[in-house]
């Protein structure tokens, strides 16, 4: 077979019977040239069994007290892999069966990119719904997109080229902070190295948001945001002069996470009808750009 082409990095912490299907949906891939690295958090469930049981050489199984700090586990499967692109899937998501090898397609004709991610399902659970979502795009200042939000990608749905990783010296930051938005500052830091991003417009996976999931906890998610935000506005970023006056322009979007939220999930539409007023009479030719042009299609 010769060298590993994609590592699979599977963190995971009690979600087994989730982990059983996130696995199996990277064994059923049709492109065979990829090693599987399940980073376990020290479950108190059946993980191990679950592994066990695949009874697959290509799946490595590592332990790991990540503190819950997933980065910690995100980090020690690129430390130990052995493949040319790190390939991450969460333990409650999974892919579709061709997945690797259009990937594997796309690379073989194009090898200027440094991080492939495709679209996939949305299943949120809480909601009772399935849409899709796609990321991207990729435009020539795409750190600052990133910065402002007006950009999106998954994890899940991502690989990364591993040497520029090493090169760069670029990981998971494993503050606790950044707890479920360690990803954003993840791939915010690869932008900010000039990394080139390829968005495949094609659904290749599923992605689950259940009330177990990090990112379900929304305050906690939106102050992890902030501090990603923050800390890329003033110790990261060097091209804007004045950082407090784009500290408060991007204020604007915790605002419209709290809109998004109240009305979605908690269902307080006055609330939520206090928070449009106020950020319009702040922002009035922001908040009117916004709700044409990301507030309707989020909602939908």
């Amino acid at each position: 077979m010769g060298s590993v082409f994609f590592s699979v990095i599977i963190p995971t912490y009690n979600q087994c019977d989730l982990l059983r299907k996130a696995v199996n949906s990277v064994l059923t891939q049709t492109y065979e040239n990829f090693e599987i690295i399940v980073v376990d958090n020290y479950s108190d469930d059946n993980t191990k069994e679950v592994v066990e049981s695949f009874e697959n050489k290509k799946i490595i199984y590592k332990k790991i007290h990540n503190e819950g700090v997933i980065g910690k586990s995100r980090n020690l499967g690129i430390k130990m892999s052995k493949g040319k692109w790190v390939a991450f899937l969460d333990s409650d998501d999974c892919w579709y069966i061709e997945r690797l090898q259009k990937i594997f397609n796309f690379l073989s004709n194009n090898d200027k990119y440094e991080v492939i991610c495709t679209d996939e399902l949305i299943i949120d659970k809480s909601l009772g719904k399935k849409k899709i979502w796609k990321y991207g795009p990729f435009t020539e200042n795409f750190y600052n997109n990133l910065l402002q939000q007006k950009s999106s990608i998954s994890t899940s749905a991502s690989v990364v080229r591993k040497d520029f990783l090493l090169k760069q010296n670029i990981n998971f930051n494993e503050n606790k902070n950044f707890i479920t938005a360690e990803d954003y500052d993840f791939f915010m830091n690869l932008a900010f190295k000039k990394a080139k991003f390829k968005f495949i417009g094609e659904v290749m996976g599923e992605h689950l948001f259940h009330n177990k999931s990090q990112s379900s906890n929304y305050i906690w998610h939106k102050q992890s945001v902030i501090s990603v935000v923050k800390h890329h506005v003033f110790e990261v970023q060097d091209f804007e002069k004045d950082k407090e006056k784009l500290w408060k322009n991007l204020s604007f979007n915790f605002e419209f996470m709290d809109l998004i939220h109240f009305y979605k999930y908690d269902k307080k539409y006055i609330k939520s009808f206090a928070i449009l007023i106020k950020v319009f009479f702040r922002f009035p030719f922001k908040t009117f750009y916004f709700i044409y042009h990301r507030l309707l299609k989020k909602l939908n």
